[in-house]
């Protein structure tokens, strides 16, 4: 039996499957990896730690297909955005840089200075952020380290280091593209007018391709000897865009590291500034993506920091905050852990318990944390409700946090609507297979590939009448927690950066 092996690299793990013919997903495998925190707004990525398992996966899932068939086909999905600094034997001369790190605050703001902001959103349909949008990361490399720019042959993502190991090629699929701040998203090419004005060289930006096309044989010495085609894939959320079949006007949710509200338009000129926007997997649509950064992680890390050092399993993630009650007596949380993208755009805002009170219990806490981030998205989807006039009673939901039911229930509460947990929730997987069977003639078409499986709602999670009333009268409250300390944020990052500076100073001193 043919089978099509999907890999997925998102933020804290890796997961690699098959699916066949029909489309079912089978021999799903996942290896947890971490992010690398070298000080106080960096963020990194171990390349070749994250190679090693991505392919001990693929070749354990490689093996068990083997069991009963073939490899027809590869396709990947990675997270976005990153930035790799390759050789051109595809060596790295740099740790990867996420887009969570804010080493290029000063390079952004000189590009926005010299290239010019309209302009900018003119050509990318996005603002330009630190970090999130790559050109800022690659510009303060090229600035910090100008030998080892001269060096590097290639400048790309996580998805081109992973993509050449597979292939020995240097590629970016054109939803990746969209968020490096230089891709015309329109015309489908690098920008001169802003690349030049950079300062960066052309010929260090790899080649751009469309996700469903092939990028060439595998040439992994570990894997049988067949011949087998890597289509380049795309984004997480796009596969996932992919998987869900979303069509144009319609919205899904993601829960993950971060917690996203997507959209599918055929219209370019719509497209909002507070959003991140990107080219769709199908040509000439885009996706609008409301993404909040830390929500997953906000659970993690409160999971991490006080319920696993008791001996509680993750199961607690969906029984605590059943202890508590809607408004979580009283404490309120914002989910803003390492700064936030919508609705604030603010690298300088961190998370904040407020309310809390002599009677506070743990379960208040833990609760105050899902309901702070689903105020978050209530944020996200009015913009989209206002913006893009689009109104619903329900959407899907998928991500490894779509599973948690009590956290869906208080969304559905909170936003009004019916959540629709589908029963694949590893969609960046099933969006990059199918994706490589329209490429290789199993479906008769990447629009209709998702047609042509199936995913069904396991359960339908429906907003109640009184707990809907009851967090619209908090929803105003919460409105209120940011903008009363939007000052104190700043003050606060002015404070740690010279902490840091006499940190710097007293250490080199000390040497």
């Amino acid at each position: 039996m043919s089978h099509i092996i999907g890999i997925d690299i998102g933020t804290s793990g890796i997961k690699v499957g098959a699916i066949n013919k029909e489309g079912v997903l089978r021999y799903l495998e996942y290896q947890q990896y971490s992010l690398i925190y070298p000080k106080m707004g960096l963020v990194e990525i171990d390349l070749e730690d994250v190679w090693q398992k991505t392919k001990a996966l693929l070749l354990s899932v490689w093996k068990q297909v083997e069991t009963v068939g073939k490899v027809d086909a590869i396709s990947l999905s990675t997270f976005c955005n990153s930035s790799v600094f390759l050789t051109e034997n595809g060596e790295s001369l740099h740790q990867g840089i996420t887009y969570l790190d804010q080493r290029s605050r000063a390079e952004c703001d000189w590009i926005k200075s010299t290239v010019g902001k309209d302009l900018i959103f003119k050509i990318t349909k996005n603002r330009l952020e630190p970090g999130m949008y790559t050109l800022t990361t690659l510009l303060w490399f090229k600035n910090h380290f100008p030998e080892a720019y001269k060096k590097m042959y290639k400048w790309g993502n996580l998805s081109t280091f992973i993509m050449h190991k597979l292939t020995g090629r240097f590629v970016m699929d054109w939803t990746q593209s969209s968020y490096t701040g230089m891709y015309d998203v329109e015309k489908y090419e690098w920008s001169a007018a802003i690349y030049e004005k950079a300062g960066i060289d052309r010929e260090k930006l790899p080649d751009v391709v469309a996700p469903s096309s092939i990028v060439g044989e595998l040439i992994l010495d570990e894997a049988p000897f067949t011949p087998v085609p890597v289509i380049a894939g795309a984004a997480d959320t796009a596969c996932s865009t992919v998987a869900l079949g979303i069509g144009v006007n319609e919205m899904f949710e993601s829960v993950g590291t971060s917690n996203v509200l997507t959209t599918c338009m055929d219209n370019p000129d719509a497209l909002d500034a507070r959003f991140m926007n990107r080219c769709h997997v199908i040509k000439d649509h885009w996706l609008s993506h409301g993404p909040m950064s830390f929500p997953g992680a906000a659970v993690q890390w409160f999971y991490e920091q006080f319920l696993k050092p008791e001996g509680y399993s993750k199961e607690i993630l969906s029984e605590l905050a059943q202890d508590s009650i809607p408004g979580a007596g009283g404490v309120f949380f914002l989910p803003y852990m390492q700064g936030e993208r919508t609705p604030i755009w603010d690298g300088d805002a961190r998370g904040v318990f407020a309310g809390i009170h002599l009677n506070t219990t743990k379960a208040d806490m833990y609760r105050a944390v899902l309901e702070g981030c689903a105020f978050g998205l209530r944020q996200i989807g009015e913009i989209i409700e206002t913006k893009y006039q689009l109104h619903i009673d329900g959407f899907p939901s998928i991500g490894g946090g779509a599973k948690n039911r009590e956290w869906a229930r208080i969304k559905a509460n909170v936003l009004n609507k019916k959540l629709h947990i589908k029963d694949i929730s590893e969609t960046a997987v099933l969006g990059a297979c199918l994706m490589a069977g329209a490429a290789i003639g199993w479906y008769s078409s990447l629009e209709n590939a998702a047609n042509e499986i199936s995913n069904n709602t396991v359960f339908i999670v429906e907003p109640e009448e009184g707990p809907v009333k009851t967090y619209d009268e908090l929803y105003q409250v919460f409105n209120e927690l940011y903008p009363s300390l939007q000052s104190f944020f700043a003050l606060s990052a002015t404070a740690r950066s010279r902490a840091n500076k006499v940190k710097k100073v007293d250490s080199e001193v000390f040497i």
